[in-house]
């Protein structure tokens, strides 16, 4: 998949890289990356599939862990510039969400990571099946990004 492959449909979110995002170097520190993929992932769930993630986590007693993750970093960033980051949903399991991340600014592709997040009860903390409900959202995303 090449940037010309992110559809419209997806799901962006666009990021001012600040000094807290940054190392002693001046650039984006690696786990200030994650934090955003994370945010990224929220945010999607919210205002992407209508999936109140607080109300998941506080009082459905679900979570949403990153259990894979495989980053190719392209550029560096640096306070002061900018960075798109789209989430495109490429399968579903019994309990596992797998998708790219894609970081970008305009025509630069800054990184791409593949990701697999599963839905984990807190009380059991193991695994449990994706809620129909989101599944049917999920699935309704995945088609809107192919075309």
């Amino acid at each position: 998949m090449s940037l010309a492959d992110i559809s419209e449909n997806t799901f962006t979110v666009s990021r001012d890289i600040r000094f807290s995002d940054s190392d002693p170097a001046g650039i984006v520190f690696y786990a200030a990356f994650f934090r955003m993929f994370n945010d990224l992932f929220e945010d999607w769930l919210v205002k992407c599939l209508g999936i109140d993630f607080a109300d998941q986590f506080q009082n459905e007693q679900r979570m949403f862990p990153l259990v894979h993750v495989d980053v190719d970093f392209k550029e560096s960033r640096r306070m002061g510039q900018k960075m798109d980051l789209s989430l495109v949903l490429n399968k579903l399991g019994r309990s596992s969400i797998y998708y790219d991340i894609v970081g970008h600014d305009g025509d630069l592709e800054i990184l791409r990571g593949s990701f697999v997040t599963c839905v984990a009860s807190k009380k059991s903390m193991s695994t449990i099946e994706i809620p129909q409900e989101f599944r049917s959202s999920m699935e309704k995303y995945m088609e809107a990004c192919i075309t």
